[in-house]
């Protein structure tokens, strides 16, 4: 707040289209892509739990349908009981392994999804900063959140940001 008597300076502001950088923003777009393989690789992992499972509960019934011939001796469906009580058994602990696979990749895919989009939203930010002081304005709004209602084409720096961070990018 300016002393009585003292003129404040004219405010001036730049607008940022964050999301229009952040689509330009050729770094996010390599995260992007690395993250992409990392789903990939996560869903042939769990593709092949899940064949894992279905094989064993193939064998699981295979046991059963023996266990239905009405020729069996008692002691050959005995064991044949037992066969598919550790069958079950198996196909229960892989049911639980596959869920606590997917929690887990869920949970780790999400938390390195954020990390990368936050740190690329910071390295935008601090180039819009630097752009804004640059051209000796005092605020620079991101026209991609929705609250700005109009703002002169010429205040938009997007596509000095896209430059400037492209242009870093190693």
């Amino acid at each position: 707040m300016a002393a009585f008597g003292q003129s404040t300076p004219p405010f001036s502001a730049v607008t940022v289209d964050v999301a229009k950088v952040y689509a330009g923003y050729q770094r996010a777009e390599r995260s992007k892509e690395q993250f992409q393989r990392a789903v990939e690789r996560a869903q042939a992992e769990m593709r092949t739990m899940l064949d894992e499972g279905v094989a064993l509960a193939k064998e699981l019934q295979d046991i059963e349908e023996r266990m239905d011939n009405p020729a069996l001796s008692e002691t050959a469906r005995e064991k044949l009981r037992k066969q598919g009580e550790e069958k079950a058994d198996e196909v229960r602990k892989k049911e639980i392994e596959v869920n606590a696979f997917r929690q887990q990749t869920d949970r780790e895919l999400m938390e390195r999804r954020e990390e990368f989009v936050s740190k690329h939203i910071e390295e935008i930010r601090q180039v819009a900063e630097k752009i804004a002081k640059k051209k000796k304005v005092q605020m620079a709004f991101n026209v991609s959140s929705g609250a700005i209602l109009y703002a002169a084409s010429a205040m938009d720096i997007t596509d000095d940001v896209i430059d400037c961070l492209n242009s870093d990018d190693d």
